[in-house]
This record gives C-alpha cells, structure tokens and sequence, in this order.
C-alpha cells in the first residue's frame, strides 16, 4: 500500500512539473508585465540625462492640473509650465515665458500633436541641425529606434521597451565618442536620447502597468487602436520636441518635449491650439 501511494505521488508530482514546463515554453505563453523603474531609465553618462527625468516629472503634472475640458491652449500650458516650475523651485519669468511662446510657435507649425510631424521650411533655416536630426539620411549613424516599441517584433512591452532603452544607451555612448560632431548637434541629439528613454519607459507604464490609474489611459487606449505603433508615435513626438526645446527658445529638452508627448499621447481626445 506504501508503495502504490509512493507511485501516485511520484506521477502527480511529474504532472504538476511537466505541466509547468510545457506552460513555460509554449512559444505563445504571456509573460507577466513589470514596471520599469526610474533607475532602469537613468544613463549617468550623458550630461542631459536630468532632462529626461524632468520631462517624465511633468507628464504627471500636466495630466494633475488640466481642468478636464480637454482643450489646451497657450494661456493653459503656460500656467500649467509656472506652477510645475515653481513645485520643483525653478525660475520661471518673461525669459521663460518668451521662450514657451517661440517653442509653442514652432510646434504649431510641425503639427507636433500629429502622428507625423512636418517641419516648417522657415525652421530648416533657422536651425539646420534639427532638421539633419530629424530627418536624417540613410547614412545618419543616430537615427532614434523608435522601431524596437512596435509589437510586431515579439516579446511584450517591457522587454521591447528595456531593449530599446539599451539601445539608446548605446548609442549615447557612441555620441559621446564621435570626435566629429559639433558641440549644438551633440547637446541635441543627447537631449533628444535622454528624453526618448525616459518617454519610452513613461508610456510603458502608463498603458501596461498604471492602466485606468493614468489620465493618460484612456486616451491612449483609443489611439493605440487605430495606430500601427502609437508608443513609437508619442516617442518620436516627444524626440522632435526634445530636439527642438534644446535649441528654440532657451527652455530646455525635458519640459518643453513634455508637452509634445502630451499633445501625441492625446491627439485623437482633445483640441490643441497652440497659438
């Protein structure tokens, strides 16, 4: 009798293993989401690696202080920009105020609330660099890749989003390195990763983990449906704005990229005037 008993324990334990195995390698299993954390965001290598963490700060703040008429405008914005300057003790005067109006200026003419932003011909003048960024040749060695975030490479969200933050990292070290870039094109194009990095793992959170807990949710549920990779859109949002915050208007890569990253993630759900 001890032994039979013996026998059956031993074939239920072998159930219960085979069973877990098999469940583990199906090639189609759901591995569970995690939230990625402020500190698998941070590259302490790049010298605007705050701007990244700036413009994750005021996601939060913009999506807490909007009055919920889903209408943003430039008065809006700008007293929505002073109240979070003053919560994180930063100046915030006429040269800032200046400064969000030209940057607001610009965005308008991109579009940038669109899925693909244009880049007015006045702009290209201007500032040469931002357009040799964003619309970069085929021979461009720092081209964003926004392409890792698209589904349709496998994986869930938080490991395509962890791969596309080593990417990034990578390429940051590589800027960092090339001898031949101007002081301006490498100040933008690291604020330009620093963001994108922090956007990325934002956005991650916002529609795997945070769900209906971000304002944000909603919104980009609805866009997501109707977008081949909306993430990799609101990515490449917030990269043009950091790029163009970096250079227009003296306000920096993180808060003023902030606001396009708003503007993409809820395009289809509000009106965006930003003149």
């Amino acid at each position: 009798m001890k032994t039979l008993q013996n026998l059956i324990a031993i074939a239920l334990l072998g159930v219960v293993t085979l069973t877990s195995c098999q469940k583990d390698d199906l090639p189609g299993a759901q591995v569970e989401e995690r939230e990625i954390s402020a500190k698998q965001l941070q590259n302490s290598k790049n010298p605007y690696d705050e701007e990244g963490a700036l413009h994750n700060a005021f996601l939060d703040h913009f999506i807490a202080k909007s009055d919920g008429k889903k209408e943003m405008n430039p008065e809006k914005m700008l007293e929505i920009y002073a109240s979070f300057y003053a919560a994180n003790d930063m100046e915030f005067g006429e040269e800032q105020v200046a400064g969000y109006h030209k940057l607001f200026e610009v965005y308008g003419e991109m579009n940038i609330e669109r899925p693909i932003s244009s880049l007015p011909p006045n702009l290209c003048r201007w500032f040469p660099i931002i357009c040799e960024i964003l619309t970069p040749s085929p021979t461009f060695p720092y081209a964003l890749p926004t392409g890792l975030l698209n589904a349709e490479n496998g994986n869930n969200s938080t490991e395509r989003t962890l791969k596309f933050i080593q990417a990034v990292k990578d390429i940051e070290g590589k800027i960092l390195a090339d001898k031949e870039l101007s002081d301006e094109k490498r100040k933008a194009l690291l604020n330009q990763y620093a963001v994108a990095r922090y956007s990325a793992g934002y956005w991650h959170n916002v529609s795997a983990i945070q769900k209906g807990r971000s304002g944000y949710y909603e919104s980009f549920q609805d866009a997501e449906i109707a977008a081949l990779c909306h993430t990799c859109d609101i990515v490449g949002a917030d990269a043009a704005g950091a790029v163009v915050g970096a250079l227009v208007g003296g306000v920096g890569a993180g808060p003023g990229a902030a606001i396009a990253s708003s503007a993409a993630a809820l395009e289809k759900a509000w009106n965006w005037f930003w003149n």
